[in-house]
């Protein structure tokens, strides 16, 4: 009987972020491919996230890590690794800094890397310094989520010779909650956006996009779900702009599923992006979509079928929110087609093309 594979997926923490929930449903979804999967959190970190996988006996190893680089990660991740003896490491965002270093003292030759945002966003200059030499002289693979992440590992990195896999980001389709679009149009309009406050995610953007579309429909609200290092920042801005009443903030939610079926419009003015996983949320749920033609996001969405792509431009932003919001027909007719081109985007596919690659690698160690 041929034995199990065994993944170790080594993450900083389980925070609610977009790569976070990826290392979630992409463990479940192992884990339902008979893949004995196991995940390492750097830092100790309780979370929503860390509970489901829990109750579904996904192991977590949390290891404590100090701020700042700590060297003491090493030789914990050194000890796992040995005992553990995973066929795979498969590593995100800096854990791979540890990660790597470790997995090649304790002899695991299978070490995959998903790059999470575009090649020169994902880490700082000094650790793309490391992560090249890992790349070129460590066997590491580098897997990109979208289109454009590949585009920039070879930008940034000039590594023509390197092959880099493709493989999108999935959720469990089946909780998604598909909105209902009743005869008659709403008489208020609520947008939703679901991010992080990071730089990235362009709140500040948002803000100055949705005060001209207030200008124009004082009947639009904006809900905000999540928080982050610019929040309390971006509050003092609704506040400047006298927008209170009509901007609320959620804070971190478990399940956003519930808020999107009920929402309007779902917004992403993004600066730069990976493949952010809330989209294809939105897109689960029948959502009609404004974004920014940014990143991954042009794999993900057709414009003016699936959802309006914009430039990262504030009138054009709240020009497309408006185009919406004043056309009831044409948010069914985008919402629908969204939800019809979701079924890319499932955990269980995109747990197939991982598995694919670890096996194929799998082989190729075997076969030596």
């Amino acid at each position: 009987m041929k034995k199990k594979l065994k993944v170790m997926q080594i993450i900083p923490n389980l925070a609610l972020g977009g790569a976070e929930i990826m290392v979630e449903n992409l463990s479940y979804a192992l884990d339902n491919e008979g893949v004995d999967v196991k995940i390492v959190s750097l830092y100790t970190y309780s979370s929503p996230i860390t509970e489901r996988l829990k109750k579904c006996n996904i192991h977590v190893y949390f290891l404590g890590k100090r701020k700042g680089f700590d060297i003491r990660i090493l030789w914990q991740l050194f000890k796992l690794f040995y005992k553990e003896k995973p066929d795979v490491i498969h590593s995100h965002l800096y854990a791979t800094t540890y990660s790597i270093p470790a997995a090649i003292l304790a002899g695991i030759s299978i070490r995959v890397h998903t790059i999470h945002s575009i090649a020169n966003k994902e880490i700082n200059s000094f650790k793309r310094k490391i992560y090249k030499f890992f790349y070129k002289y460590c066997k590491v693979i580098p897997v990109a989520i979208s289109s454009k992440v590949k585009d920039t590992f070879y930008e940034e990195y000039k590594l023509p010779k390197i092959s880099v896999p493709l493989i999108y980001n999935g959720i469990n389709l089946a909780r998604c909650e598909t909105k209902h679009y009743g005869p008659n149009p709403p008489n208020i309009i609520n947008i939703v956006h679901v991010a992080s406050f990071k730089e990235a995610k362009n709140h500040s953007g948002l803000i100055d996009s949705f005060k001209i579309v207030h200008k124009s429909n004082p009947s639009t609200t904006l809900t905000l779900i999540g928080t982050g290092p610019l929040e309390e920042k971006i509050k003092e801005k609704v506040r400047d702009l006298e927008l209170e009443n009509s901007v609320i903030f959620l804070g971190a939610m478990d399940n956003v599923f519930p808020f999107l079926k009920e929402a309007d419009i779902f917004v992403l003015p993004s600066l730069w992006e990976g493949m952010p996983m809330t989209l294809i949320e939105a897109m689960g749920t029948g959502l009609p979509i404004v974004a920014t033609n940014v990143g991954g996001i042009p794999d993900m969405i057709e414009d003016k079928f699936s959802g309006l792509l914009v430039d990262v431009n504030i009138e054009e932003i709240a020009q497309a929110i408006l185009d919406l919001s004043y056309n009831y027909e044409l948010r069914k007719e985008i919402g629908h087609n969204a939800k019809s081109q979701v079924e890319r985007f499932s955990a269980k596919i995109m747990a197939v093309n991982y598995l694919n690659l670890y096996l194929a690698n799998d082989n190729k160690k075997d076969s030596r």
